[in-house]
């Protein structure tokens, strides 16, 4: 009953437990603009474009997608009679490294409009899971070490809450290592340009209470 449950002697402890994990889905965002190319095609830039992408190991059937199905093509006018394409499209790597050999590939055959559109990491819930186990360790661990100076024992849990859960990341603080000018050295020497993702950070605290013998 409540009141037997008031009456038991009991330690409480919050446990705590942080973890980092790396994206492993980085979508980029490719924009593709009729007149940026002289005397080429929306459509043979098109090809081109998922020519490169498949020499990066991207499936392009499954991982590359027209952000606008809708439309499909997007038609502006540049200047008066002027009437040009223009496509957007999304594709979808699996690390840093990946990100940024497709961001070389398509630099190197003048697309240049590709921007990092959103970060997941494809095991969030086992690693959100994770945490929360370390947690309760943690919380088992501090209460062990607060009853060793007393004369009793510490018994099983008889109360658990989780107090607090974070999954974090700010998309606004994506940092992408390259310039302009390191992107132009990477095509000198066929490197791939540097790009660091922050870590999703997750953060869990529960509230134990133990039975003290």
């Amino acid at each position: 009953s409540g009141q037997d449950f008031a009456n038991r002697p009991y330690i409480e402890v919050t446990g705590k437990a942080e973890k980092e994990v790396a994206p492993d889905r980085i979508y980029l965002e490719i924009v593709i603009n009729e007149s940026d190319y002289k005397n080429q095609s929306l459509s043979s830039i098109e090809k081109k474009m998922i020519d490169k992408l498949k020499e990066c190991g991207i499936d392009t059937k499954k991982d590359l997608v027209i952000r606008d199905l809708a439309s499909n093509f997007k038609h502006y006018v540049l200047k008066k009679d002027d009437v040009r394409l223009k496509k957007e499209y999304q594709v979808l790597t699996t690390s840093a490294q990946m990100a940024g050999e497709v961001i070389l590939a398509l630099e190197s055959i003048g697309v240049s409009k590709v921007s990092v559109g959103k970060v997941e990491c494809s095991k969030i819930a086992q690693y959100e899971n994770e945490a929360r186990v370390e947690a309760v360790k943690n919380a088992k661990s501090k209460a062990l070490l607060l009853t060793q100076p007393l004369d009793q024992e510490l018994g099983k849990a008889i109360h658990i809450s989780e107090q607090e859960f974070y999954n974090r990341y700010n998309s606004d603080r994506v940092q992408i290592a390259y310039s302009k000018k390191n992107m132009e050295a990477s095509l000198v020497g066929s490197s791939a340009p540097d790009i660091e993702f922050e870590k999703i950070r997750i953060e869990c605290r529960v509230y134990v209470k133990f039975e003290l013998k």
